[in-house]
């Protein structure tokens, strides 16, 4: 028995002189100014699009998301954390009526700039917010009539805004110094498409997730 609690208490004291280490570890990478690269994936829908008189919500699309970061330490415990991602997002409406089934599928492409400001309130976990600002790359869309499609699929951007404001909110977890897991919640702040077109619900907005590796 007394030697059963030697190992114990020896263990347990390994396990906190461990932890204190990788703590003290992850205070020193905190204060340094560092880069990293990131990848993950989005769940993202576009809000309601009108058909007519009626409103009808998208539902949510899985997209591809990877791109690069900074973190600049200010201080306190804050850092100034931005970020360009390129980024996959849009939606899609399947509504039937009668014997028709309408289907529309939108995948837009988006050159993410988050400027955020980052708290820690432990070395390992990270806090932020901050304003958002995406560029328009690409977008793919299709329609389809009772499973089939519609013409081609059309990749002209002109009715798309060009730039879009917008905001993040999020945690961030350091697994090890170098090795992090992000999630987040963005949304637009303005309309996905030009003020001539009447599609005034349509904006951006949806979950991310990325692992990330800090050099």
């Amino acid at each position: 028995m007394k030697k059963l609690f030697i190992i114990g208490l020896g263990l347990t004291l390994s396990s906190m002189a461990f932890q204190s280490k990788a703590q003290t570890s992850q205070s020193a990478a905190n204060d340094q100014m560092r880069f990293g690269i990131k990848a993950g994936a989005n769940l993202m829908n576009m809000g309601k699009i009108s058909i007519g008189d009626q409103s009808y919500s998208t539902d949510s699309k899985v997209g591809f998301q990877a791109g690069v970061y900074a973190d600049l330490p200010l201080g306190g415990g804050f850092a100034f954390l931005p970020e360009v991602i390129y980024s996959q997002k849009g939606g899609k409406v399947k509504e039937t009526f009668g014997n028709t089934t309408s289907e529309f599928d939108s995948k837009v492409g988006y050159l993410d700039v988050p400027i955020l400001v980052g708290y820690r309130p432990t070395p390992e976990l990270t806090v932020f917010v901050g304003p958002q600002a995406s560029f328009l790359l690409s977008q793919e869309s299709s329609f389809k009539v009772n499973g089939e499609q519609v013409g081609d699929s059309f990749t002209n951007k002109k009715d798309y805004k060009k730039s879009i404001a917008g905001g993040v909110v999020g945690l961030g977890y350091a697994i090890t110094p170098n090795i992090n897991v992000n999630g987040r919640y963005t949304m637009d702040f303005q309309k996905t498409f030009n003020d001539d077109i009447n599609q005034d619900k349509l904006k951006n907005k949806g979950f991310a997730l990325s692992l990330g590796y800090t050099f």
